[in-house]
């Protein structure tokens, strides 16, 4: 059976993202890149939100991408995606297909079956959703030491108490504590 991860960065505040989606506070140095390298060679299927999907897909294929993050950049662009979207018609970022309909049915299918684990990156709504379903197998979160007057928080309208287990914790050197958990 494949496991469902999540892995995600927020605010001190638990915002994943500031007013209008906006990420520009999360800290991109070499340390937390290094992470991010090390995390794609887990040959996971990477799953979004159309949202997330076309955030990225907008800034990974481009040569600026290959330029400051090109460990991170070869791997987002390897890896299989999945994009969970009801109006998205066409992917076009490479080893991409959409899901639709009913996602939570899908993933638990997907789940049943052997193959690559499967993490979320960013999605919020993705996040709460599958949370909400208990669909998740283990949730990393970096925290950036930055707080926001407002945001989206990520588990934005969970809809029941999530607890966690914490798992394993390290802290970067620019300041970003990441935590592993599991559901309690």
């Amino acid at each position: 059976m494949r496991k469902l991860n999540v892995f995600n960065f927020i605010t001190l505040n638990g915002f994943f993202a500031g007013p209008g989606g906006d990420i520009s506070w999360n800290q991109h140095g070499p340390e937390q890149n290094q992470h991010a390298a090390n995390g794609l060679q887990g040959n996971s299927i990477l799953l979004f939100g159309r949202v997330t999907y076309q955030m990225m897909a907008g800034f990974w294929p481009t040569p600026q991408a290959m330029q400051q993050m090109p460990e991170v950049a070869e791997g987002m662009n390897k890896a299989e995606k999945i994009v969970f979207s009801n109006t998205l018609k066409k992917a076009d970022w490479n080893n991409t297909r959409i899901i639709s309909g009913d996602i939570g049915k899908a993933v638990k299918e997907l789940k049943a079956t052997e193959g690559k684990d499967l993490t979320i990156l960013g999605s919020g709504s993705i996040v709460t959703l599958f949370s909400d379903l208990g669909l998740i197998d283990s949730y990393q979160i970096m925290i950036n030491p930055v707080a926001l007057g407002q945001g989206t928080p990520i588990f934005h309208n969970i809809k029941q108490q999530l607890n966690l287990k914490l798992t394993h914790s390290s802290i970067l050197k620019n300041g970003i504590v990441v935590l592993d958990y599991i559901p309690a």
